[in-house]
């Protein structure tokens, strides 16, 4: 495992690095590095078509990715936590994060590991699962680097729920996990 320092300095190079989240295990990259999105998606071989989350700890983060000032209310009314929203995105959003959508999938995270990695950053970051595409996320650490050898993994726990979490659209109020 690695500190914080050390992990910023791989995602700052444009690098994958893996965190733990409120319930699984995450892999992630610079959300302004296309370079870095596609080696991330390459990893998983994960369809650039799906798209990936951005994670935060400030509400302020998403304002260049998204349409979050439209919906802030109903956006806090589940943040922060282990809720993942659907906004309308910026026109300018990369392909890379919002995939075939018109939307980019937002979670503003109250995670202690999260939050002190992307206030270091100074930004949000991607967040996916840390597994291949269509196989179970990786449990730890030494499972991720088992099959991430190029990862730098960031010392942590995760925040002790079951399972991922839920994602839903803002605009519809439509639950898709």
């Amino acid at each position: 495992m690695s500190s914080l320092g050390s992990v910023l300095e791989h995602l700052k190079s444009g690098k994958t690095i893996a965190y733990p989240t409120e319930g699984v295990w995450g892999l992630g990259c610079d959300p302004r590095n296309p370079n870095a999105i596609e080696n991330l998606l390459s990893l998983k071989a994960r369809s650039p078509e799906k798209g990936l989350i951005l994670i935060a700890s400030k509400f302020e983060h998403f304002l260049e990715f998204s349409h979050v000032e439209d919906h802030k209310n109903k956006l806090l009314s589940k943040w922060p936590g282990p809720h993942t929203w659907l906004v309308p995105s910026k026109e300018k959003l990369s392909p890379l994060i919002k995939g075939n959508n018109d939307k980019v999938a937002l979670r503003l995270s109250n995670h202690q590991t999260v939050c002190n990695l992307c206030d270091t950053f100074g930004g949000p970051i991607v967040s996916t699962s840390a597994n291949k595409e269509g196989q179970p996320t990786l449990s730890g650490p030494k499972e991720i680097l088992e099959y991430f050898p190029e990862v730098k993994v960031l010392d942590g726990k995760l925040g002790g729920l079951e399972k991922p979490s839920t994602i839903q659209d803002v605009v519809t109020d439509i639950i898709l996990r």
